[in-house]
């Protein structure tokens, strides 16, 4: 099929030998947490040659202990004032690089952010370039096209670019930059006299951006050059992201108005947009109040604000015009260009797309959790991951971890007509490729990985135009075989039959065991050519260390963790211990994990338990917790004995790989991918699946045996850090993306 290269659709002066250099300037007031998240976004750009320049305001949080961490790498500067504009003259003082770029201490830029921004400026006319912002949804444009008056008004626009016909001097109207994804050339900002400083925030940019029309030059919006602005809360708007206090809004509209509507028309027209502007204001309140973003009082603020703050834009105006900066001003602040590093140069990145049903935060399953660990590990490498996951309430795009995280609400979708659907799981499905598709055409992906289960990635198998690579793990037609419930059940049916279509048409396999490929041939009938079949381990990252202990409870602690369902052996378990407990006194048994799903008799494993004769013999030693946190799970595998895996069937077997992680012994039943990660006597007992007596022989032969425990616990980590880290893993799926990509991106030596 045919894929696009991975430069498709970049600027055009990508691959020319010196690129124009950018300082990207960051003003910042108590922002310290969301500065992190700006800085580190910075870092993940692919723009080769720029510096950033972050001045702080009179910051009372932890902002000079992020400015500490990356000291050497940013030049930093103090404005002792809260004026967005004096902060800003600050900024291009200290630049030395022709373009100034400005964004927010609450957004972080797309990876093209930079490229787009400097390819602008091939024309030497540009004198300002900025692109669309997305808002704190991630998937809702904030503002693409700005088209703003002399009044200080402004409409947005969403389809047409109005550059080419708004950018002349002395017009009532003109495109503007919003200043959170705004650059400018450094020699025409000073030329201006920089921001004025009449404007502490609001109006500050579009009145840069006017200044620069009026002297004959042009500020081009952008299509393409996106930044993700969270509006955060601030002192003047609050969780709702609605502003309370508007004195500074009606002070410097008045104050812009008076600067630079009376040379276009009447003093009478100016006063009547100004009129106009106040009452859109008044409208937007009694709005947000109506609809509880705001509370009367703070309709009662601003209509004690409207004259007061009006007076004192026209007071500022008659004191002798804007409060600008000299040249000179700017050039003896001027510090050396200090190169920000980049994690990675764009030819070495890899732009991949994870789908996982389950992602942080929340309880995960194993597929989460694996494409949690993959996504932030290709992250940390410096590629451009994107997962794509379920959504609430609407559509979400977040940069986590520095992992782009889209939660995908469904919608409906027609149905695919070749194949009978359930129709929940295809417009999850469809969604999901849509997304894909939109993705795809800002910046070219070169691999999507799909999880077998529930066919997730059957729209995009079905499509066709985006290499897919399904990732195997248990197979629905597995749990068909081993829950009864299930065997019947038409839903789960149609989810075996849509996982054969994707075994047969996906263009590549990555599955985590040997033992799951021949189980997925064996069940579902078909043969999983070597061609395009991978075999990769799994691994996860070291969370033995630094864990909290509680107390730790006296004699041996047997620990399960996992659903309590039949797949995972729970029967069996229950079953053999009513006899091990009798013939081990000081032994005791934690199960944690989901422990409402029913059995075969209608009840969960859990309640059928605890209501019979043994089950209310050992309630004292028998503890069921449910569903558990990470924390809650590390601690017990911290301080428990001995892990059991009762399983009947692991595709790999990231419970047992989590005991050796902790070094802890483990008895296991011999299935899948199990025998894979660990030997009989050498780290672990296994046993045959659904053997009671055999399973309960072997926890007893370890309870009486701390030296066995010990033996066979330090081994496991030592196979652990061998072959199962995080890193192993990671660097193992970067090598088969590179072959699947003919690219070269894995880091040598790791």
């Amino acid at each position: 099929m045919p894929h696009r290269p991975p430069d498709a659709d970049r600027p055009a002066w990508v691959g020319s030998a010196a690129p124009p250099a950018v300082s990207v300037v960051v003003n910042t007031y108590n922002r310290a947490a969301s500065l992190r998240l700006t800085l580190d976004g910075l870092s993940r750009l692919d723009y080769p040659c720029f510096e950033v320049v972050v001045v702080n305001g009179p910051s009372t949080d932890d902002t000079e202990a992020v400015l500490t961490d990356y000291q050497g790498r940013i030049k930093t500067a103090q404005c002792l004032e809260r004026n967005l504009s004096r902060s800003r003259n600050v900024g291009i003082a200290l630049a030395a690089a022709p373009i100034v770029a400005f964004i927010d201490d609450d957004a972080y830029p797309d990876p093209a952010w930079l490229d787009h921004l400097a390819a602008a400026y091939g024309d030497d006319e540009v004198a300002g370039a900025g692109g669309p912002v997305y808002d704190h949804t991630g998937a809702e444009f904030q503002t693409r096209y700005i088209i703003s008056n002399r009044v200080g008004g402004s409409i947005l626009t969403y389809e047409t670019n109005p550059s080419a016909w708004i950018n002349v001097p002395g017009a009532r109207s003109f495109g503007r930059l919003i200043g959170t994804n705004s650059s400018f050339r450094r020699d025409r900002l000073i030329e201006i006299g920089g921001f004025d400083e009449e404007f502490e925030y609001f109006l500050d940019e579009t009145d840069v951006c006017l200044r620069l029309i009026d002297a004959g030059y042009v500020i081009r919006q952008l299509d393409d050059g996106l930044v993700y602005h969270k509006f955060l809360p601030s002192d003047i708007r609050g969780e709702t992201r609605v502003a309370r206090d508007r004195y500074a809004v009606l002070k410097n509209t008045c104050y812009f108005a008076l600067k630079n509507a009376r040379a276009g028309s009447s003093f009478f027209d100016l006063c009547a947009g100004l009129a106009d502007f106040v009452e859109a204001q008044r409208g937007d309140i009694l709005g947000n109040i109506e609809m509880g973003f705001l509370a009367p009082c703070d309709l009662d603020k601003f209509e004690a604000d409207v004259p007061r703050a009006f007076d004192a834009g026209w007071q500022h105006f008659l004191a002798g015009g804007p409060k600008t900066r000299s040249a000179a001003w700017f050039d003896q602040r001027q510090q050396p260009f200090v190169p920000f590093p980049i994690r990675r140069v764009s030819a070495q990145r890899l732009h991949v797309a994870l789908i996982s049903q389950d992602y942080p935060p929340g309880l995960l399953g194993g597929i989460g959790r694996i494409t949690h660990i993959l996504a932030t590990g290709l992250a940390e490498a410096g590629h451009v991951v994107r997962v794509l996951t379920t959504g609430a309430g609407h559509n979400r795009v977040d940069l986590e971890d520095g992992v782009w995280v889209h939660r995908i609400v469904a919608t409906s979708h027609p149905a695919p007509g070749l194949v009978e659907v359930p129709q929940a799981l295809w417009d999850h499905a469809a969604s999901v490729l849509d997304e894909l598709h939109r993705i795809d055409r800002d910046r070219p992906i070169d691999v999507v990985q799909a999880p077998n289960w529930d066919a997730e990635g059957l729209a995009v198998v079905l499509d066709g135009s985006l290499r897919c690579v399904l990732g195997l793990y248990t197979p629905m037609k597995t749990v068909q075989r081993i829950d009864s419930r299930l065997a019947a059940d038409p839903v789960a049916g149609q989810i075996a039959e849509l996982e054969r279509i994707c075994y047969l048409r996906a263009d590549s396999l990555l599955a985590d065991s040997q033992a799951v490929v021949a189980e997925i041939e064996t069940e579902y009938g078909v043969a999983l050519s070597a061609g395009r079949l991978e075999v990769c381990h799994l691994g996860l990252p070291d969370r033995a260390a630094g864990v909290a202990l509680g107390a730790v409870t006296a004699g041996v602690v047997i620990a399960f963790m996992g659903r309590l369902e039949r797949r995972k052996g729970i029967d069996t378990l229950l079953d053999c211990l009513p006899s091990l407990l009798d013939l081990n006194p000081g032994v005791s048994v934690v199960l944690a994990g989901r422990d409402d799903i029913p059995a075969p008799g209608g009840l969960s494993y859990r309640a059928a338990f605890e209501a019979s004769a043994d089950g209310q013999r050992l309630a004292d030693r028998v503890h069921f917790l449910g569903a558990v946190s990470d924390e809650q799970q590390d601690q017990i595998y911290a301080q428990c004995d001995i892990v059991v895996v009762p399983s009947r069937f692991e595709s790999f077997g990231l419970i047992a790989l989590e005991a050796m992680m902790f070094a802890k012994p483990i008895v296991s039943c011999d299935v899948g991918g199990i025998r894979e990660i660990i030997e009989h006597g050498d780290s672990a007992l296994l046993v045959a699946p659904g053997d009671a007596d055999a399973l309960g022989e072997a926890l007893a032969a370890l309870c009486r045996d701390p030296d066995l425990r010990q033996r066979l616990g330090h081994r496991g980590r030592a196979v652990y850090d061998e072959r199962f880290t995080a890193r192993l893993m990671v660097d193992r799926i970067n090598r088969y993306y590179d072959r699947l990509t003919d690219r070269r991106t894995a880091r040598v030596g790791t």
